[in-house]
Formats: structure tokens, C-alpha cells, sequence
């Protein structure tokens, strides 16, 4: 095996041997192999679009390939079990918040305040944790929204999902925070503070949530299918929150259009769709989501929830 071996550009699919001539000389040797990708769309900013310095090159892919892993040990193997079994904290974390360091150049406090509350790192980062990740960080969110829903009781279908989706899917304050805590979610959902904040949140999503939903249910006299669970929608529709976020940060505006000419978020329009597979009206008949985007309330919004 030799330098013939080398490859100017390979062809999507092909497997390619990668030699390269390492720091400070010396002959070229084979770091190992890469599956070729198209990576021509992909690479917006390389300064070569084709040949030896290009997106079909065995070297950049393999450079790229070796950047992917690198990230991902930094970000997020570094919370994995340690030797003794015990869960390590993440570099990032530690770095970013360490235990003498933050509370005397960040806060410009004595080292004797971290130490009275938080004697061990790991309990000060756990409950930062807790902290940016708990439940109730939502809250005034949550009565925002049911004020609007009883302002708009005499609303259809469609337009109080539109309301309820804008209202409780997107965020208006406090996006560093809330990135922060879904950045946490994706990156170490299996360490431990972080999974057992997931739990308490989810708990809480429910609690809050589910008797809003069975309220809203009985005002536009709708039924669940039998054998279907409102925790369980509740939970789809706390998916298309996480996406929501992702969305609303980077900035996306993908609608939907509907027949009647209504703009609605893909949120809002795949919780619409959600409720048409989930539901039947009293005489146990499915509903089409255009249907139920018209259906009018048959009672106050007000007077159900407040006996929920």
C-alpha cells in the first residue's frame, strides 16, 4: 500500500483510504478510512468547492469526520460514570460555573458564602441545574395563557389552538435561560441532575396541563376515542414545544396555509391534527381538522376550567 492510493475526490459510497503527512514531515502515512458523502451543499464556507482541498476529498472528510467526534467527547461524553462508578461532572460545566472560581471572580464574593450554602461542587452544580431547569420557570407563561384562553371563550376550535399554541409554544423572555435548559436537555439528558429535572418537569406538564386540555375537551363537547390517554396527547404536545424552541431560536417561520385561507404555525397545525385523530363529537363520529377548526364552544371556557 502506497501513496497511489490516494484519492483527489471519491465518489458518494465509496470507501477511501486517507493518507496524510503528519506535523513537522516524514512520509505519508495512513490514518484510516472514510465512507465518502456529497458534501458539496453542505460545506458553505470551505474555501475550495472542488479537487485535492474540496468537499469530495478523503482529507476533509476525515478532518471532518475527527471534528464530529472531538465536539461530541467535549459536549457530551465527558458526563459518563468515572471509575468508581460515580457520575463526572461535565468539563463545560464545571468550568463555566466552577465552585471557587464563579463565587469569587464571577460574583466578586467571599469564597465563605458558596461554602455555607453549597460545601461540595457537585451539590452547587446540581442545583444550579435544578434551578434553570425547574418547572415553574413556566409559570407566569401558564396563567398568561389561561387568561387569554377565558378572554377568547367565545372562539372556534382553530383559533384557540392558534392562541394556545403562540401563547404556550414560543418564547417572548428570558430565551438565554430557557436555551440554557434545553441545551442541557441535549446535551447530557443522562446525567443524572439533568434526567431527574426532565422528570420533575414533565410531572409538573402534566399536573398543570392535562386538566386545561380535558376543560377545553368539554367546552367544544369533544370525546376522546376510547382507550386514548390525555397525558399521553399532552405529551406529543410537549414534543412540538422542544421543537417549537429549536425553531423559534433559529429564527424559522414555517406555516400552514389551510383552505379557508388561516395561517397557522406547524405547531398549531399538527396539534390540530393531533385532536382530529384523538377525538370524536358526542355521536362518536370522527371530525376532519377543517371541521374542527370551526367548531364552535357550548359553553364558557371560565366556568368549565374553574370546576376542573
Amino acid at each position: 500500500m502506497g501513496s497511489m492510493e490516494r484519492l483527489i475526490e471519491g465518489t458518494p459510497g465509496q470507501e477511501a483510504a486517507v493518507w496524510v503527512q503528519d506535523r513537522g514531515g516524514g512520509p505519508l502515512r495512513l490514518r484510516g478510512h472514510v465512507l465518502i458523502e456529497d458534501l458539496s451543499g453542505v460545506l458553505t464556507r470551505i474555501s475550495s468547492a472542488s479537487g485535492a482541498n474540496g468537499p469530495l476529498n478523503p482529507v476533509t472528510q476525515f478532518m471532518l469526520e475527527r471534528a464530529a467526534n472531538h465536539l461530541a467527547e467535549r459536549l457530551i461524553d465527558d458526563a459518563r460514570l468515572g471509575r468508581q462508578g460515580r457520575e463526572s461532572v461535565p468539563r463545560i460545566l464545571s468550568s463555566a460555573l466552577g465552585h471557587q472560581p464563579f463565587i469569587e471572580s464571577v460574583l466578586e464574593m467571599s469564597q465563605h458564602q458558596m461554602l455555607r450554602r453549597w460545601p461540595l461542587a457537585t451539590d452547587w452544580y446540581t442545583d444550579v441545574i435544578n434551578y434553570v431547569m425547574r418547572p415553574t420557570r413556566f409559570d407566569d407563561k401558564f396563567h398568561r395563557l389561561v387568561a387569554t384562553m377565558t378572554e377568547h371563550a367565545d372562539a372556534p376550535l382553530g383559533a384557540f389552538v392558534r392562541t394556545f399554541a403562540r401563547e404556550a409554544f414560543t418564547y417572548a423572555d428570558n430565551t438565554k435561560v430557557i436555551r440554557v435548559a434545553e441545551a442541557l436537555q441535549s446535551l447530557w439528558p443522562d446525567y443524572p441532575p439533568v434526567r431527574n429535572a426532565m422528570a420533575s418537569y414533565r410531572q409538573h406538564v402534566k399536573e398543570r396541563y392535562v386538566p386545561l386540555y380535558e376543560a377545553a375537551l368539554e367546552v367544544y363537547n369533544l370525546h376522546l376515542r376510547p382507550g386514548l390517554d390525555l397525558g399521553n396527547i399532552g405529551w406529543a404536545f410537549n414534543a412540538l414545544h422542544a421543537r417549537e424552541a429549536l425553531e423559534f431560536f433559529a429564527e424559522q417561520t414555517t406555516t400552514h396555509t389551510s383552505a379557508q385561507g388561516d395561517e397557522w404555525s406547524m405547531t398549531a397545525w399538527t396539534v390540530m391534527l393531533i385532536i382530529a385523530g384523538s377525538v370524536t363529537d358526542a355521536e362518536g363520529n370522527a371530525l376532519h381538522p377543517d371541521e374542527l377548526a370551526a367548531r364552535l364552544p357550548s359553553k364558557p371556557f371560565s366556568e368549565t376550567l374553574a370546576q376542573a
